[in-house]
């Protein structure tokens, strides 16, 4: 099969097989070894997990099955102002609220 293009000064045409022959004549035949298996099909791409990407891994799984909200630290702070005893320091609450308006 020819590729033709028109409107191209001094285009030469490469049929299929010389094309192929082309190719071979490139490709290195160690290259082509290492790519394709003993059973004559293309080796696949494969990757290894370092350790250090191991452990972050798990780790992100773990943190991931966490819970949003921590309901122990809810059910504290519920019992404490039912009973009274949930004191609210005023001037840290304003402190953090001043230092929260100053990001924006």
């Amino acid at each position: 099969m020819a590729i033709h293009f028109t409107g191209l000064s001094n285009q030469s045409t490469i049929n299929k097989s010389e094309r192929s022959q082309k190719d071979d004549a490139t490709g290195s035949a160690t290259e082509k070894q290492s790519a394709v298996q003993s059973g004559g099909t293309l080796a696949e791409d494969t990757v290894k997990l370092s350790g250090t990407a191991q452990t972050l891994q798990n780790q992100q799984a773990k943190i991931n099955n966490l819970p949003d909200v921590d309901m122990d630290k809810v059910e504290q702070i519920k019992n404490a102002i039912a009973a009274g005893e949930y004191k609210i320091d005023t001037q840290k609450l304003a402190n953090n609220m001043a230092s929260m308006d100053s990001l924006f």
